[in-house]
Order: C-alpha cells, then structure tokens, then sequence
C-alpha cells in the first residue's frame, strides 16, 4: 500500500465516516499519514516511546471523531489539528506546558518556568527579562497572543499556527508582524 493515492485516501475517508469497510478504510488512511504525524512529533517529542504513544492516540481519536469530519477543511488539516492538539493535551498531562502561564506573580513564574523544559525563548532570555516579555505578551490581544505564544514558546511553523488556530497563514503573519511591533514598543528599554 505504499503507492496510496489521494482518490483511494478520500474514498477511504467517505467509507469510514459512512461506517463502510471500516478496518480496510482506516488501514489505508493510517498507511498514508502515519509517517507525517510520527514526523510531527518527532519534532516536539524526545522519546521514540512518547512520539509512538500520541502517533497511536491521534490515530484512535481520528477512528472514534470521523463522523465530526465535515470537509470543511482538508483531511490532513483536520487530522493534525487532532495531532496538536494530543500534543498539547501530553504537554497539560506532563505538566510541561508553560506558555498558558496561570501564574499572576513573577515568583510564581519563575518557579513554574525552572520545573519545565527551555523553551526556544527561554533559551535566548533568561530572568526579569524573560519576565517582562512574558508580562508584555500576555497584554497582546487574544489572538495575536495566541500566535505568538505559538511561535516562541512552541516553536510552531506559520502553518501549524494557522492550523491550530484555524487562521489564514495570512493572518497569521500579520498578526506575528503586529505583535512584534507592540513589542518593540512596551519592551523598548530592553534589548532584545
């Protein structure tokens, strides 16, 4: 099955949401993405363990969720969306998500950023600094909060933001282009 093409991956898809040949249907649909959602975490994923585990519960959430498949989006879109978002849900579960910071206090954020993993802004930033980016990014608007939270605390393509976010690459990139300018702004007495 490795020559799968798109017209078999669609009939596969309108057969699954139908209930048709469900087993053959959902083996050709895993043949074709398997190896992109394993990419996917295999860049946000140290242990081939972990990586293979959110592989196999994106997979089981697409089986049980594919009646709530609308063809709105493309299949793909719509399947690493679920794949983001397992890879969040793993992030709350291991307690490594520290981009949606709850904390109000800077103490609180300090002792919540030295229980997780560096970030990619974190390793640039380090103390008051790192702080008062993350006190001027909470002020953005949600959106471009978002997006940019996205960005520099995940590491995330313009293209995975705009899945996730179901945005335009577009406004993605103005919203990114926004954020770093309010930035510059409210940040202007630190060098970045």
């Amino acid at each position: 099955m490795n020559d799968i093409n798109s017209l078999d991956v669609d009939a596969a898809i309108e057969k699954l949401r139908h209930g048709v040949d469900k087993e053959q249907s959902f083996r050709i649909i895993f043949d074709r993405y398997h190896k992109p959602v394993q990419r996917f975490f295999a860049k946000r994923v140290f242990s081939s363990e972990e990586r293979l585990d959110l592989t196999q519960e994106t997979f089981l959430r697409v089986y049980k969720g594919i009646s709530g498949f609308r063809g709105e989006s493309q299949f793909g879109t719509w399947l690493f969306r679920i794949a983001h978002n397992t890879y969040l849900r793993w992030l709350q579960r291991s307690d490594r998500l520290g981009i949606f910071d709850t904390a109000e206090s800077s103490d609180d954020l300090a002792t919540e950023e030295a229980a997780t993993d560096p970030t990619p802004l974190d390793r640039v930033m380090s103390g008051e600094r790192r702080n008062r980016v993350r006190a001027a990014i909470k002020d953005l608007p949600e959106q471009m909060r978002r997006c940019t939270q996205l960005r520099l605390e995940q590491d995330l393509s313009y293209r995975e933001i705009a899945v996730t976010m179901r945005l335009s690459i577009q406004t993605v990139k103005v919203h990114l282009f926004q954020a770093r300018k309010k930035l510059k702004g409210s940040l202007a007495d630190i060098d970045l």
